[in-house]
């Protein structure tokens, strides 16, 4: 009987053994997060991490894109798995310990189920103080099986409009239902060192038939038309930069606000070797210089206007003084604060300035919480002489900053359309002047737009006609700007017999 009862107990300890004997290899892959912060510099840089995979004293290494940590021989993970791996960037002065006061994101819980069987899962994530949540998982992971464009976008005034996002078209795996119907793309990714938020999103495309990278763009935009727009067309393919690419590639684009109604791309960077020109334009506080959109031929930046008047841009929002309920101060009083960051002075040598003008006033937007637009009126004595250089300085306290001025030292241009290179007019002997015969015109200023009401013909030699005696009458129209500069240009009015 025992040996019965020993044969069962054998039997049965086999039949539990054998699934364990011949069960499958357990299946794993790599996870790689590629790391950014603002100041690209990743000295003693290392992870705080949990939910099952290992603190790096320093990172594996430097990429194009920051610092990258790799992650081998992690388990797969079913995708509706909700686990998470716990990440953390720290500096570790000693490659051991963090320094909790020198950290650069929040808790970033990355699932665990982005990992993929014997594949290597590319993860990006950028410098910010918040920790993930549904709406911002503040990580953005690439797609090997098609090509990807990480997109990031700051508005330095922190008004990300509730319908921002992009249109897009030419292959995307998500592209927008129509015009003025933005596809909301952006979640928050990171954090300016001031606390602003930082919005970013991973789009992808599939190859084309060809598999080659396919036409795709897209322009941002908040779903209001041309004057909604943040940016002209942004490519798939010149974020991947020159050359072929393989699946799985990610190209790189960041972008700025430069305000609205923005056409051109002067506010977008291709490729991490540009996101050095990227931050300083984006994050630095600085006065922005005077520029004119190519398209639409608005002026924007820091310049003066006329003579007496200076308009002023900064690259970032400022606390409007007349908002903050805890101040003291009188309203007229608050005006004069804001009137004291400012002055402007002659440069006389290098390093070397006159004193400063004075400021009647300056004007700026006093009901809105942020301000980044001024305008300095200056005095009467005080104006700015057009022969001369100067200088604009901010100082509040916390920012400081400095530009040369941008006179208006441009005539305006007048042109004649519809008349040939030597400009000359042919109207017939003996007969009353026809007002129709006169050329068509047009006077344009880069500053003060279209001056063709303010063309005149003055007095002299060259503003007479006569149509009784043959030859040649040379006419002159004369216009000037804001600022005084004059132009003169000559059209001839040629009085000829008709032929016999």
């Amino acid at each position: 009987m025992k040996k019965i009862i020993l044969s069962l107990l054998v039997f049965a300890t086999i039949l539990v053994a054998l699934p364990h004997l011949y069960a499958a290899e357990e299946e794993t892959g790599t996870l790689v997060v590629h790391f950014k912060n603002w100041s690209e510099n990743y000295d003693l840089l290392g992870t705080h991490t949990w939910g099952g995979i290992a603190p790096h004293g320093i990172h594996d290494g430097v990429d194009d894109f920051g610092a990258k940590f790799i992650y081998e021989d992690l388990p797969v993970v079913p995708a509706e798995n909700t686990e998470t791996y716990g990440w953390i960037a720290v500096e570790k002065p000693d490659g051991a310990n963090a320094n909790w006061d020198n950290k650069f994101t929040g808790d970033i819980l990355i699932k665990k189920s982005v990992v993929k069987a014997n594949d290597t899962v590319h993860v990006y994530i950028v410098q910010g103080s918040g920790n993930t949540t549904t709406e911002d998982p503040r990580y953005f992971v690439a797609d090997n099986t098609k090509y990807n464009m990480f997109l990031l976008y700051f508005d330095p005034s922190g008004s990300y409009e509730d319908n921002l996002g992009v249109h897009n078209w030419g292959g995307w795996s998500q592209e927008a239902t129509g015009w003025n119907e933005p596809l909301k793309i952006f979640s928050t990714a990171g954090n300016t060192a001031t606390g602003m938020a930082v919005k970013a999103s991973m789009l992808t495309a599939a190859p084309t038939e060809d598999d080659e990278v396919p036409g795709a763009g897209l322009l941002i935009y908040f779903g209001e038309g041309d004057g909604s727009k943040k940016t002209g067309d942004v490519t798939l393919q010149l974020s991947l930069g020159e050359g072929t690419h393989e699946l799985g590639a990610v190209g790189f684009a960041f972008v700025y606000s430069n305000g609205n109604g923005v056409t051109t791309n002067t506010n977008l960077f291709y490729g991490n070797e540009n996101f050095a020109d990227f931050a300083f334009n984006a994050f630095s506080f600085r006065l922005l210089p005077y520029t004119v959109d190519a398209t639409s031929g608005a002026a924007t930046g820091t310049y003066a206007v006329r003579s007496n008047q200076v308009i002023v841009k900064t690259s970032a929002q400022l606390a409007n003084p007349l908002k903050d309920e805890e101040s003291e101060l009188t309203e007229e009083q608050t005006l004069a604060l804001v009137e004291g960051w400012f002055s402007v002075k002659e440069i006389t040598g290098e390093d070397t300035y006159g004193p400063a003008l004075t400021i009647d006033r300056v004007d700026f937007a006093a009901g809105n919480d942020t301000i980044a637009d001024f305008v300095v009126v200056l005095a009467d004595g005080s104006e700015l002489d057009i022969t001369k250089d100067y200088v604009l300085f901010f100082d509040n306290g916390t920012e400081e900053a400095s530009i040369e001025l941008d006179l208006d030292r441009n005539a305006p241009v007048i042109t004649f359309p519809l008349l040939g290179e030597d400009k000359v007019i042919e109207v017939e002997w003996g007969k009353p002047f026809n007002l129709a015969d006169f050329p068509l015109y047009d006077a344009v200023d880069d500053r003060d737009g279209d001056l063709t009401r303010a063309v005149f013909v003055p007095k002299g030699e060259n503003s007479k006609l006569d149509t009784r005696t043959v030859g040649d009458y040379v006419i002159m129209l004369q216009v000037s700007d804001a600022w005084g500069n004059v132009t003169q240009e000559t059209f001839t009015f040629r009085v000829v017999k008709p032929e016999a």
